[in-house]
């Protein structure tokens, strides 16, 4: 059984969402693969949330020209930018890639490279549970 991780990814002010994710996928992605090595989750799935450049009335403080295309909620539920999924073989893999991270060379790197794009202040993070999936037939 895998186990996995789920972070909430705020941009930083004044970065705009295209500048997010370009800096996210090329930049930030490469440099923790790069630092973890062969401790690299299975995988880094990275979704990002559809923002419009439309002027509205329904934005947030954070968000004032790029709305999310909310369906159900309001703007004020979608203020990240991006949630992340990061898929281990198991809790010990996951440990092993998290000291590897930590280490305070490796953390300074990483830290360097958020302030570029991230709003440090806001990135939780949580333990994904059981997983359960519906398919068409």
């Amino acid at each position: 059984m895998g186990y996995s991780v789920l972070i909430f990814a705020y941009r930083k002010p004044g970065t705009t969402p295209e500048q997010f994710k370009a800096h996210y996928e090329n930049c930030h992605v490469p440099l923790v693969r790069e630092l973890a090595g062969a401790s690299f989750p299975l995988s880094h799935t990275r979704r990002y949330l559809h923002r419009s450049h439309n002027q509205s009335d329904t934005n947030t403080a954070r968000n004032p020209s790029t709305p999310a295309s909310v369906l159900i909620g309001s703007q004020e539920d979608f203020d990240y930018d991006a949630f992340a999924e990061l898929t281990f073989e198991d809790e010990t893999a996951f440990q092993t890639f998290f000291a590897i991270i930590q280490q305070p060379e490796n953390a300074a790197k990483i830290a360097a490279d958020e302030e570029k794009f991230l709003d440090r202040s806001r990135t939780p993070a949580v333990v994904l549970g059981d997983t359960t999936e519906t398919k068409r037939n």
